[in-house]
């Protein structure tokens, strides 16, 4: 019966409502202390950085409260500047909060080195299509005395270039090849297909100035 009456007393009323009113306000006072410490609904939106220099997109980012953060280096893209921002994340238009690192990807500062490929012997058309493949570019070509129409030397900066030579992607390789004009020598006679690929390696290991008759 005393619990009864105290449940219904004025007193448990008043201490009730007492204990709703200041739970309400810690619930609302932690609610706007999290919001506040979280920056809750203060959204940026991130910034076009492709193109722009690291020096540039960091200046840009940090006038938003964000921050750059470089991950990696791509291959060289001629249509960039060196060191230009090729891609982020995230993207241009993305609602990011303050503080938010944005990662980039960089262009790198120049074509990479890669093995030049083996198109001794190939047709033209044959080393055009390799070249154009492992990302090396052809330039001119020079037709020299030969019993076959087939590369004999290719040329980089005036060097003579042998397979496996590291040379940088997206050079321009100029070509000797032979005219298909000049007789096949008396020992070749017999069996020019088995002996055509030894005639090639012994006419690599002249000189340039001895193919161009210098």
């Amino acid at each position: 019966m005393e619990l009864i009456k105290f449940l219904t007393s004025k007193i448990f009323f008043k201490n009730l409502i007492a204990a709703i009113i200041l739970t309400v306000i810690i619930v609302l006072g932690l609610k706007f202390y999290l919001d506040s410490y979280t920056h809750h609904n203060d959204y940026h939106l991130v910034p076009q950085l492709k193109g722009k220099s690291v020096e540039e997109a960091d200046k840009m980012l940090k006038e938003r409260k964000m921050n750059l953060v470089i991950i990696d280096t791509l291959e060289y893209n001629p249509d960039y500047p060196k060191f230009a921002v090729l891609e982020q994340n995230p993207r241009q238009g993305d609602k990011v909060k303050l503080g938010r690192k944005i990662y980039v990807k960089i262009n790198s500062g120049k074509y990479s080195n890669i093995p030049f490929p083996n198109i001794l012997g190939k047709t033209q058309r044959q080393a055009k299509n390799i070249l154009s493949a492992t990302g090396l570019r052809l330039g001119s070509i020079s037709k020299r005395p030969y019993f076959a129409e087939i590369v004999l030397y290719a040329i980089h900066k005036k060097d003579t270039l042998k397979p496996g030579m590291k040379i940088p992607k997206n050079s321009k390789i100029d070509l000797i090849v032979g005219d298909g004009k000049a007789p096949i020598d008396s020992e070749n006679t017999d069996d020019n297909t088995k002996n055509t690929e030894t005639k090639i390696d012994n006419q690599v290991q002249k000189t340039l100035e001895d193919v161009l008759g210098k």
